[in-house]
């Protein structure tokens, strides 16, 4: 997402969707302020015309993502549910997404050539116009010369091949990696507790789905490494104690 001023001077948010591969822009819209239901209906309205992605990369704005707050938002909850695997740029390191961020560049480069745009409208057509000379016209340097669209039509495309997890009302999602030890940690209701998965998974990636007590943990693939009903009391939640399933 960024932002750009109206011809009155008031500021407006711009939120773009990229391909990573081809550079392709997917969806970009001008809109007041950018909230996360906005970010889900461009998302699926590019994904209805371009296909679902195998992952999105975004930055860690509260619009995208809630994991920085303990908890999830419909954008996650939807990547989640259609097996699409989310990743999020290191905090302050702007660098993680440079193609999009370059792209805001490109794009402002072009509105700063035009007549201010009075309203939201206005400026919506002056994008819908760059985005079709760049993906249709604009030949990239970073693609060979080849327009993105060109670049896009010219090889098969990842689609979504993770698991598809539907939560709960109320489920918060955590991403973390199985320490050296073999645990991972949670904080419920201000106290930290640790998790034993197992030496064997040192290392791993993983995603914890969190209703509550139940708790999940599971691989990037979607295998459950432990489901168990978390025990307020105890630090250290051992392998087998209070288990809801057996752990791999």
């Amino acid at each position: 997402m960024t932002h750009w001023k109206l011809a009155c001077g008031t500021q407006v948010d711009i939120l773009n969707f990229l391909d990573d591969h081809s550079r392709l822009v997917v969806g970009s819209e001008a809109m007041d302020v950018v909230r996360a239901p906005d970010v889900l209906r461009v998302f699926t309205d590019a994904a209805g015309r371009w296909g679902y992605p195998a992952s999105l990369l975004t930055d860690n704005g509260c619009v995208f993502t809630a994991w920085h707050r303990g908890g999830t938002n419909i954008m996650e909850a939807e990547l989640l549910a259609r097996g699409i695997a989310y990743r999020h740029s290191r905090p302050y390191h702007p660098q993680t997404c440079g193609k999009v961020e370059r792209f805001h560049q490109t794009l402002k480069a072009y509105l700063a050539k035009q007549d201010a745009a009075e309203d939201i409208e206005a400026l919506q057509a002056q994008i819908d116009t760059f985005v079709a000379c760049y993906n249709e016209v604009r030949p990239h340097r970073a693609r060979g010369r080849m327009t993105p669209k060109a670049a896009f039509e010219a090889r098969d495309k990842a689609r979504p091949a993770g698991p598809r997890l539907d939560l709960p009302k109320g489920t918060r999602v955590r991403r973390d990696r199985i320490d050296s030890v073999g645990r991972v940690t949670l904080r419920h209701r201000g106290r930290l507790h640790h998790i034993g998965i197992g030496r064997a998974h040192r290392g791993t990636p993983v995603i914890m789905l969190i209703a509550d007590l139940d708790v999940r943990v599971l691989t990037d693939e979607g295998e459950v490494l432990r489901h168990l009903t978390l025990d307020p009391t105890r630090d250290y939640q051992a392998i087998g104690r209070s288990d809801v399933s057996t752990v791999s």
